[in-house]
C-alpha cells in the first residue's frame, strides 16, 4: 500500500506497553511522533485510541474495532479499512496496537522506531521482523533517565506489490 507507514517506541525486546499504557514517556519521541503524523492519517486499534483518550489533533484518525468509537472514523473490518487507505491520497501512519502492528507489517514501507536500548516488563510487543529486508537509517540519538535511544527509519529494500 502507498505511503503506508508504522510508528511505534520499542525496548530492546520489542516490548509496547504495559497495562495499556507506553513503556517510556520520551519527550523527543513524543515531539518525533508529533511532527511525522502531523496532516495525516492515524489508524490505530480501540484501545489505544482509548488510552490516548481523544482524537489526536490535525490528522484523520481512524479505528479498526469491532465496537463503534465516538468522535472519529471506525472501521469494523479490515478489507474494508485496507479499501479505504488505497483510496485515501497522503501518508498513513499505523499506531497501534500490537494486532494492527502485526497485520500492517508487511504492507508498510516505511518503519519509524524509537528503539530503547533497556527492557521494562511489558505485556505488549511489537511483532518481529526481517532486520535485513530494510535499510537502516538513525534519525536521532539521545537519552532519557539514563537510558540510551535511537530514532531509526527502516525502509523496505524490495518494492511492495501493490496491487491497487
Amino acid at each position: 500500500m502507498k505511503e503506508l507507514y508504522i510508528i511505534a517506541c520499542i525496548s530492546q525486546d520489542h516490548g509496547l506497553g504495559k497495562a495499556g499504557d507506553l513503556l517510556w514517556h520520551i519527550s523527543e519521541d513524543m515531539q518525533f511522533f508529533r511532527t511525522t503524523t502531523l496532516d495525516s492519517t492515524v489508524v490505530m486499534g480501540r484501545k489505544t485510541y482509548e488510552s490516548i483518550g481523544r482524537p489526536l489533533p490535525k490528522r484523520q484518525n481512524v479505528v479498526l474495532s469491532r465496537q463503534d468509537v465516538d468522535g472519529v472514523t471506525t472501521y469494523r473490518d479490515q478489507s474494508v479499512l485496507d479499501a479505504f487507505l488505497k483510496s485515501i491520497p497522503g501518508k498513513k501512519f499505523i499506531i497501534g496496537g500490537a494486532s494492527l502492528y502485526q497485520m500492517y507489517l508487511d504492507q508498510a514501507e516505511k518503519l519509524y522506531l524509537t528503539e530503547v536500548a533497556s527492557t521494562k516488563p511489558a505485556d505488549t510487543y511489537f511483532p518481529e521482523f526481517n532486520r535485513d529486508n530494510y535499510t537502516r537509517k538513525v534519525l536521532q540519538s539521545g537519552e532519557h533517565e539514563g537510558v540510551k535511544y535511537q530514532i531509526a527509519e527502516y525502509t523496505r529494500k524490495s518494492p511492495l506489490n501493490d496491487l491497487s
